[in-house]
């Protein structure tokens, strides 16, 4: 059985997995206040609450990499993601921090292929699946220059006739807005400008380009809906030995009939093989090779302000010419509404793109001070209630907070102050039965304060929490130097807790890891903040 995963699936997902955020931060989207309400599970069982976070976390040490480097070493290789279970519940562990996406803040993308002077370009070709992508020295048809996204339309609009070679581009795309090129540029290219962004958006970088829906007028759909742009190929054919009749035939989204007999279709043979199928003007220069009448003189002719009176269909009759194979060809038509008006079903806008910042003064703590070696995408977060710290003024419970602290946390009393300060985050300790990593600690006084902590599946801590009964020192487990005489108080009551205590499933691991990132330590401070940017591709 022959299957295909198609663009448009992609693009699908895209859109799915953008909406699915941007949902998240909708209230009476993620309302259990009725029973009726889109996120009762019993429902919709697979949609969760619909939260999605990024969090930052891993304060302890990568282990040295094969070559025997330490994570602070310039060559040091970062471990590459399982995707294994097993993982993914230490990134749960691992976690200091977590905060909401905001649904302005996730878009699809494009990946950014920069209009150069000097490239060649392919253009929009719907029987071509390489036309996003370079192939050799032809670059895809779909460029960005100065926050705008243009794609190419030809590359044979060349005055007097093609020459059989495409040129570099060497004129800048600046069609009308969301129009076409008017009269092809000089280089023989067409462009027409598709979707336009913000150069303060965050997600404008070097390699990607948003994408948003738009809101076009009705004389903007005009300039491109229903366009006819193309004819291409998807098998050229064998064994001609004379020049075939290429005949094209255009109807209406009802099925009526368009009269098409302005323009002409004219093939190239080389070898016996269809490699061009040009569009002329039947009355002007019709012999110039390319297509450069077409677009001067006839394309704007088949735009109609009506959408019932628009090209909709198009097929492509080859006859004669005695090939030993037949060729086959189809016509690029533009949707009936237009390009720009169907940006995120034309472009390859399979890549999602979200951002939060993670400022330091925001979090209940001082877990800004700690490294992290983890990025991570997570979804169906449940915050369990606890008091606001600084800067969680986004609701009166932690439910509703955009900010979760993550760490748990032991009351000492007779710590060592100068012991204490010596410790690293990530230094292994224990008390008891417990091994744990050390993350930050805050004093209340010379001899007592409040330690965080994590505790993963490393072999050299364990998953036990600490006693906070009976006198339990807690010293280093390498050297066992002691830290404190003895903990006070447990705290398990933090925002975020893994198995939700006061949530909602409470044998169900919190929240579901969407994606991973790992890499070398980065530093925080409380004076900074980091914005932080995940780009998923579909």
């Amino acid at each position: 059985m022959a299957a295909i995963i198609t663009d448009d699936f992609r693009r699908n997902q895209a859109r799915l997995l953008v909406n699915d955020i941007k949902a998240s931060g909708d209230p009476e989207f993620d309302s259990t206040a009725n029973s009726s309400s889109n996120s009762n599970e019993s429902n919709w069982p697979y949609r969760g609450n619909n939260r999605y976070a990024i969090g930052l976390g891993k304060a302890d040490k990568w282990p040295n990499d094969s070559s025997n480097n330490a994570e602070d070493n310039s060559s040091f290789i970062v471990p590459s993601p399982e995707g294994t279970s097993q993982e993914n519940n230490d990134i749960i562990s691992n976690l200091f921090t977590l905060k909401d996406i905001p649904s302005t803040n996730v878009k699809q993308l494009v990946a950014k292929n920069p209009w150069t002077t000097g490239r060649k370009y392919k253009v929009y070709d719907q029987t071509d699946d390489d036309m996003f992508y370079s192939t050799g020295d032809v670059y895809p048809c779909v460029v960005s220059y100065s926050n705008k996204i243009y794609m190419c339309l030809s590359n044979t609009a060349v005055n007097g006739g093609f020459g059989g070679t495409v040129a570099a581009s060497t004129t800048i795309p600046a069609p009308s807005t969301f129009g076409v090129t008017a009269t092809p540029n000089s280089d023989g290219y067409v462009w027409t400008e598709v979707a336009g962004f913000s150069s303060n958006d965050p997600l404008a970088t070097s390699q990607f380009s948003p994408v948003d829906s738009q809101t076009l007028t009705a004389a903007q759909i005009q300039k491109t809906g229903g366009l006819l742009t193309h004819i291409g190929l998807s098998d050229g054919g064998a064994g001609y030995s004379s020049v075939p009749t290429v005949t094209l035939t255009l109807a209406t989204s009802t099925h009526v009939a368009i009269n098409s007999t302005a323009i002409s279709l004219v093939p190239t043979i080389v070898g016996g093989v269809i490699t061009r199928i040009d569009i002329r003007d039947a009355s002007t220069n019709p012999t110039h090779a390319g297509s450069y009448e077409y677009w001067k003189n006839e394309a704007s002719g088949f735009l109609n302000s009506s959408n019932a009176s628009r090209i909709a269909y198009a097929t492509v009759t080859i006859s004669g010419g005695s090939p030993s194979r037949a060729a086959k060809a189809y016509a690029s038509i533009a949707p009936i509404t237009g390009f720009a008006k169907n940006a995120l079903d034309i472009l390859p806008a399979w890549f999602v793109g979200m951002y939060t910042d993670f400022d330091g003064t925001e979090t209940d703590g001082d877990s800004p001070i700690l490294k992290f070696r983890q990025v991570s995408l997570l979804k169906n977060v449940v915050g369990v209630f606890g008091a606001a710290g600084a800067g969680d003024t986004e609701g009166t419970s932690a439910e509703s907070k955009a900010v979760l602290d993550c760490l748990n946390s032991i009351t000492l009393s007779g710590v060592n102050s100068s012991n204490m300060t010596a410790l690293v985050e990530g230094t292994a300790l224990q008390a008891g039965a417990s091994k744990f990593y050390y993350d930050y600690y805050v004093p209340t006084s010379s001899s007592t304060g409040k330690l965080f902590y994590h505790q993963n599946s490393n072999s050299e801590i364990n998953q036990i929490v600490p006693p906070a009964i009976g006198t339990t020192a807690v010293t280093t487990i390498v050297g066992g130097t002691t830290i404190a005489a003895d903990i006070t108080a447990l705290d398990l009551a933090q925002e975020y807790d893994v198995f939700i205590p006061n949530g909602d499933n409470p044998d169900k691991r919190n929240g579901e890891v969407i994606f991973l990132e790992n890499r070398q330590p980065f530093a925080r401070s409380t004076s900074q903040t980091e914005e932080v940017k995940l780009v998923i591709q579909l």
